[in-house]
Order: structure tokens, then C-alpha cells, then sequence
């Protein structure tokens, strides 16, 4: 083997060691996750029980969906139109949901509980988990919406608590 074929084995060594060692649970008091004594949240997880059941809803539905796309392409009778435009509208749907989950995950990241995103013909509904709502945080938001998800008019974000989430 060459030198430069080693250092670079090597380096990738080191990296691959780094990120266990960073990702490894050495310390078992400084990763314990506490577990609310709120049941509507899942052990090991932060999601709320009602957010987890409206995006589950909305990934069966578009589930669906791509099932049926895929249909359309897997058809012997379709033309190479249909079949071109069922692929875009599947790649459409994946990036969607990326979207919404990222979304959801950088308004968890600004300190709420939790949220749930979902994007549809009608616009974007945010719910925020949250016993206080703030006027610059849903600025802030529907400016993240807008830049996220183009050609979206309607944008509405409601602050919910999570007692209230799991009463309806």
C-alpha cells in the first residue's frame, strides 16, 4: 500500500473512533433520560402520544398515495408521461414530509415540547405544544414556513398544551 492509501485509512480510523466515543454511552448519568409522569409521553421519546397519532394519520394517507403512484408506474398500460409524472408526484411527497419533520424538529429545537407540521392544499398548519404562546415565535415560524415550503398563501399556528392535546 501506498503512504497516502494508509494516512487515509488511518484518518478514517480516527474519525470512525471519535464519533463512537462521542456517540457512546460512557457515562450512564449524563444520558438518563427521564421519563414524565405524563402518560401521554412514549418512554425514550419526547413526542407526544396525540403529535405521534396526527402524523402517523398523515403518513398512512400518503402512503396510500404512493401506493397508488406506484401503480400507476408499475402499469404496463400508462404512457411515459403518466409514469414520469407519478415518479415527480412520489418525489414531491417524500420531500414534504422531509419538510414538515424538519420543521417540526427546529421548533422543538427553540425550546417547546413538541410540534407537528403538515402541509397540505389548503396550506400549512403548525401546532406548537406549549402552555404559552408567543407572538415573535409564530413570526418567526410562518418566515421558516414560507421559506421552506414555496407558493404557500395560508400559514396557521396554533399554540396548544399538551393537556389539551390529549383530551381531543
Amino acid at each position: 500500500m501506498k503512504k497516502n492509501q494508509i494516512a487515509l485509512l488511518f484518518l478514517t480510523l480516527i474519525v470512525m473512533l471519535a464519533v463512537w466515543y462521542i456517540k457512546s454511552p460512557l457515562s450512564e448519568s449524563g444520558n438518563d433520560q427521564t421519563v414524565n409522569s405524563n402518560e401521554d409521553v412514549i418512554i425514550g421519546s419526547t413526542r407526544l402520544e396525540a403529535i405521534l397519532t396526527l402524523r402517523e394519520q398523515v403518513l398512512n394517507e400518503r402512503e396510500s398515495e404512493v401506493a397508488n403512484l406506484d401503480a400507476i408506474i408499475a402499469s404496463a398500460d400508462t404512457s411515459v408521461l403518466e409514469k414520469e409524472t407519478a415518479i415527480s408526484q412520489k418525489k414531491n411527497i417524500s420531500n414534504l414530509t422531509e419538510k414538515e419533520v424538519l420543521l417540526e424538529t427546529q421548533i422543538m429545537n427553540m425550546g417547546y415540547e413538541d410540534a407537528f407540521v403538515h402541509s397540505s392544499s389548503l396550506g400549512v398548519e403548525v401546532i406548537v405544544v406549549s402552555d404559552l404562546e408567543d407572538e415573535d415565535v409564530v413570526l418567526e415560524i410562518i418566515q421558516e414556513v414560507m421559506n421552506s415550503f414555496e407558493n404557500t398563501v395560508n400559514v396557521v399556528v396554533n399554540f396548544r398544551s399538551a393537556s389539551d392535546l390529549s383530551k381531543s
